[in-house]
């Protein structure tokens, strides 16, 4: 299992690397590129919800949201129920640069999608998905195995 753990961070690194320079092409970076990309799918989410929804640290998020916001890309709303919580929205600005930036971005995708063809592309998706599910579940077990050590 040791080379298939290689060749899975040999993998991983490659697609980081790649929309890298997507971001670098377009002036930005890949956080920077990821928060936009969930605010296409998503707008209208909290920072925390952005920081889960990307697996980006909370302070990073929060260091983007602010220079978006200063730059004029989104806008802070607070929600009706809790005035500390803000909803991240894209403005005009920020619709209009998200789609010179993603419209791009999404064709690639779909041009590779459809080279790879729909069984492969379930496949990747459904193996990336359990992988995800079965390493989130034995962290938790194992920080429980270490919280019982340290008790």
């Amino acid at each position: 299992m040791k080379q298939e753990r290689i060749k899975f961070w040999e993998v991983w690194g490659q697609s980081d690397a790649l929309y890298e320079q997507w971001a670098n092409d377009h002036g930005l970076n890949s956080t920077q590129l990821f928060v936009f990309y969930a605010l296409d799918q998503r707008e209208g989410i909290t920072q925390k919800m952005l920081a889960e929804y990307t697996g980006i640290p909370k302070q990073t998020v929060n260091n983007i949201i602010r220079a978006l916001k200063a730059d004029g890309y989104i806008t802070l709303v607070a929600e009706s129920n809790d005035r500390r919580e803000k909803r991240v929205v894209l403005t005009e600005k920020g619709h209009a640069y998200s789609r010179e930036l993603l419209i791009p971005l999404y064709a690639l995708e779909e041009r590779v999608f459809a080279l790879m063809g729909a069984e492969r592309v379930r496949q990747l998706i459904d193996s990336a998905t359990l992988f995800n599910t079965i390493f989130e579940k034995e962290m938790l077990r194992r920080k429980k195995e270490n919280d019982r050590k340290t008790e």
